[in-house]
């Protein structure tokens, strides 16, 4: 499993939610913001239109999609 965490430098959410992140996800990923060279190319390419959104990849294939902390701490309880 990898992740990608979009976020914006601008988000009120966003810091806590990197935090979160950072502290809890047992495996490799990447947090990307509007700085990140090719950001509006890969949310274009992943449908996203919030921020965050935290997209959770197996295999290449997406398995899971959240932009809320607690929908987080739940999936990454049962994995």
């Amino acid at each position: 499993m990898n992740y990608l965490l979009f976020t914006t430098t601008r988000c009120p959410k966003c810091p806590a939610f990197k935090e979160l992140v950072r502290a809890k996800v047992p495996f490799e990923g990447q947090i990307l913001d509007e700085t990140t060279e090719d950001f509006g190319t890969m949310t274009e390419d992943h449908d996203v239109s919030e921020a965050p959104t935290f997209i959770v990849f197996e295999d290449g294939e997406e398995i899971f999609r959240t932009s809320d902390g607690g929908e987080l701490e739940d999936f990454l309880e049962h994995i």
